[in-house]
């Protein structure tokens, strides 16, 4: 008797322990897993479009019509415009309403052109920008946005406007002393990886067209990333330079960013003056993954004729009417 009683007990502790262990099971799967999924990093999506050029170009409301059409069909985290949006005046406001029936966040880099016609100021007032540069965090990277119109006269810095801006190269596309000293502090305040976008390029593509500035900038960012054991500093955005090109300087991406519309070429092209027009609206969308790569989904299109080629321009083996789709690698922490 006393032994089937030790055999019952025994079997019931097994039955409750297997119970417990179930129980445990469930706790594990309904409490702890969706815990961990809230915590997963998630991946940053960017609607990018730059060079629109509204009141320069005759279609540049629709191909930003058509931008904004498609960053509206995608679930995107901000949409950001790369400089020379427009002339930003009264004319260009049909093009600031189209920009803002995105009904997600927008931000705003400057451009030269955009200053082609007003002050500094008054572009600022027109887009609703606050600051000329400034930063922001979305996700798990911190965004940095650079004012590179700056000129350098009698040894002093001052804000592009009215078109004061046509001088030497050595002398224009300058970021002021104070922005410098700006980015440093603001670099040293985030831990999270971080993306700049300007509209000059801070890069060495395309000698001479590259801000004279770049080094200062780059001085910054290498100092940035010398100073964490991962890259802080992965990627540099720009436009103004109509051209689709990518370089890697002290592991920190650039991207040179194509015009929506067209390339410059100088006066006497084809029928449209001094522009080699794109056929279709050129923009991107970039995705950041925390995980460690950059992908960038492009845009192809074509010349309208005659093509660089066809006038034999000089430049024309490194044109394209397109954003490439890209993949890249960037050291993630730890």
């Amino acid at each position: 008797m006393q032994n089937k009683e030790r055999g019952r007990r025994r079997f019931m502790v097994k039955m409750g322990m297997g119970t417990l262990a179930f129980g445990l099971g469930n706790i594990g799967a309904y409490a702890f897993v969706p815990k961990l999924e809230m915590t997963k990093k998630k991946k940053v999506n960017i609607g990018f479009i730059t060079d629109i050029h509204h009141g320069y170009c005759s279609d540049a409301l629709e191909r930003l019509e058509v931008f904004i059409k498609e960053a509206s069909s995608r679930e995107l985290d901000f949409i950001i415009q790369g400089g020379d949006f427009c002339y930003a005046t009264e004319e260009a406001q049909e093009c600031m309403d189209l920009w803002n029936t995105y009904k997600g966040e927008k931000y705003h880099v400057l451009g030269n052109h955009d200053m082609d016609k007003v002050t500094k100021k008054d572009a600022m007032d027109f887009f609703g920008m606050e600051k000329n540069y400034y930063s922001f965090d979305k996700g798990d990277f911190h965004f940095v946005v650079m004012d590179g119109n700056f000129i350098k006269k009698e040894g002093n810095y001052e804000d592009y406007g009215n078109a004061n801006f046509y001088i030497e190269q050595q002398n224009r596309s300058l970021v002021n002393p104070e922005q410098i000293e700006w980015l440093k502090e603001d670099l040293e305040k985030t831990d999270k990886q971080t993306i700049i976008f300007s509209h000059q390029a801070f890069d060495e593509i395309w000698d001479g067209w590259s801000s004279p500035s770049r080094f200062a900038v780059r001085k910054v960012i290498d100092d940035a990333n010398n100073r964490t054991d991962y890259q802080k500093v992965i990627a540099c955005f720009c436009g103004h330079h109509h051209v689709d090109d990518h370089s890697f300087i002290n592991k920190v991406h650039y991207f040179q960013m194509n015009s929506a519309s067209y390339f410059y070429v100088g006066e006497g092209y084809g029928s449209d003056g001094s522009r080699a027009m794109y056929k279709d609206s050129i923009f991107a969308f970039l995705t950041l993954d925390p995980s460690g790569q950059i992908s960038i989904e492009g845009r192809q299109s074509q010349f309208v004729h005659p093509t660089p080629s066809e006038k034999n321009h000089p430049d024309a083996p490194r044109l394209s009417a397109s954003i490439s789709d890209r993949t890249v690698d960037f050291n993630q922490k730890g």
